[in-house]
């Protein structure tokens, strides 16, 4: 195998496929022999050898001058394309642009070995997987907080993986949190408790059924939520603004009763509703001007957005119908995770729920901070652009080093990723992406480069996924996904046809 130029970060080798058996993925060092200096560089791809006698000539052989008989025959020559990484050294360094000089001594790289080089072990070992050359691959848990992105074609296996992920994350006593808008994730194990012990016997999933065994008050929804599921609902903003006002003073009023010491009643959607039956969102002026008029359409319009606010199940309508998803995250604080069902409800109402649920989660992310305790949610948003607003996203992937929280942006709309998400990402998985444009778009990351991208994404297999980032060490790695064996990982998907004859 030998060099035959080095182009910026790109290198070519001359190597017969008939003695050398290299790989899309596979590492190499090209060592210096009389420095010791080396490169580490992954191969991307082959290309066939179009003028072999000008490679012989390039070699240093001459054109026309017999072939020496170790010469390989050039008929059968092929050249390797493949990437810079890293200067090889102890430990490997990043790529400064140092490069040889053509005669080196080109090095195979064992799987095993990148790993030991471009992964951390602070003792919170993740399993995924294995790699390429069938070694178990385990990231660092510590390298996957902040901002992630997992993302595939559809089929790829981009749900398996992050249920993969997830239940690693709660092997290790990870607290989690899923938005899950297919029903992808309520058949993993469940949460396993010892009632008259009070304690967890097998940490697994709750599953919070979002209109069912999960309904939210007044205050426990916030006033933020509330308006945005009134807006969209068709509520104009001059009747939102004195919505606004009156229910902020609503529950103002019960934080300084709460502060006080004295009771606080229960605030549901039928307590707003009979205050627009009574007018108190706006009360009007004189009826000489049609004030009693204008006050009945304005809280008209509000009360017939109450009651269709009513209508999705999502609020209690007394203390004891009232889920606290603080008690529940109790639950799964030391291993976990609370698989918030959003699968029933309407477009409309995903967005104002979603954004509620957000908000408690900065809540407990705040708790922790002031308890000295860190016990940060993970939280896995499976296609986040049909149900959270960009405002909402922007705040959790730019705060979320100080927030605590960790996110996981599942989705096959590769595109629907925002590039804020992207720049911020720590740490991509990729699988299976056919589409140029795709790849594109993913590269804006600046994680990785393009032409690795377009080497690697557009050929894995699927349950195969490409990693990088901070949990490889900037290093991209090939992984077959592990199948977790004995865990139903099936979603709820529905066939008018069945099987009729055996499958084998």
């Amino acid at each position: 195998m030998l060099v035959y130029q080095i182009k910026a970060d790109l290198v070519e080798l001359v190597f017969d496929p008939r003695s050398e058996d290299l790989r899309v993925g596979e590492s190499l060092v090209l060592r210096e022999a009389d420095s010791g200096r080396a490169l580490v560089v992954q191969v991307l791809g082959f290309r066939t050898v179009n003028y072999p006698a000008l490679i012989r000539e390039e070699l240093g052989a001459q054109p026309d001058g017999p072939v020496p008989p170790d010469e390989p025959d050039l008929k059968h020559l092929k050249v390797a394309q493949a990437k810079v990484r890293k200067l090889a050294g102890r430990p490997w360094d990043s790529w400064d642009g140092w490069i040889p000089h053509r005669e080196v001594v080109v090095e195979r790289v064992g799987d095993r070995e990148v790993l030991r080089h471009c992964i951390a072990d602070l003792g919170n070992r993740i399993y995924l997987g294995r790699t390429l050359q069938g070694d178990p691959f385990f990231v660092e848990g510590q390298a996957l907080e902040k901002v992630n992105v997992v993302t595939g074609a559809k089929g790829s296996g981009k749900s398996h993986l992050a249920k993969v992920l997830l239940l690693r994350l709660i092997e290790r006593g990870a607290p989690c949190i899923v938005f899950d808008i297919n029903r992808e994730y309520v058949h993993l194990p469940p949460l396993e408790l010892d009632l008259f012990e009070e304690r967890v016997v097998r940490p697994g999933i709750v599953h919070l059924r979002a209109g069912r065994n999960l309904k939210l008050g007044i205050r426990q929804f916030g006033l933020g939520p509330l308006l945005t599921m009134l807006t969209r609902f068709g509520l104009p903003e001059a009747s939102a603004l004195y919505f606004e006002n009156r229910v902020a003073r609503l529950l103002d009023e019960a934080r300084d009763r709460e502060r006080a010491g004295q009771k606080v009643p229960f605030i549901g959607i039928d307590q707003l509703i009979q205050l627009a039956e009574e007018n108190e969102y706006y009360q009007g002026g004189s009826s000489l001007w049609g004030g009693d008029r204008v006050a009945n359409v304005i809280n008209g319009a509000i009360r017939s957005r109450l009651e269709a606010l009513k209508n999705t199940g999502l609020f209690a309508t007394h203390p004891k119908e009232a889920t606290s998803v603080h008690e529940h995250y109790a639950l799964i604080r030391n291993g976990g995770a609370l698989v918030i069902d959003i699968a029933d409800l309407s477009n409309l109402a995903k967005v104002g729920f979603v954004q509620a649920i957000i908000e408690m989660i900065k809540e407990i992310c705040e708790a922790e901070t002031a308890q000295g305790t860190g016990r940060y949610p993970f939280v896995f948003f499976e296609e986040a652009h049909l149900y959270v607003q960009k405002a909402s996203i922007d705040y959790i992937v730019t705060r979320a080093r100080h927030l605590g929280l960790t996110s996981f942006f599942v989705t096959n709309m590769v595109t629907g990723l925002d590039e804020v998400v992207l720049r911020q990402a720590d740490n991509l998985f990729l699988l299976s992406l056919p589409y140029e444009d795709d790849v594109r778009h993913v590269a804006k990351s600046a994680i990785v480069d393009q032409e690795t991208l377009l080497a690697f994404v557009r050929r894995l297999k699927r349950h195969h996924v490409l990693v990088v980032g901070q949990a490889t060490g900037g290093y991209p790695v090939i992984v077959k996904v592990d199948p977790l064996s004995g865990v139903n990982t099936a979603g709820e998907t529905r066939y008018f046809f069945r099987p009729r004859v055996a499958v084998g």
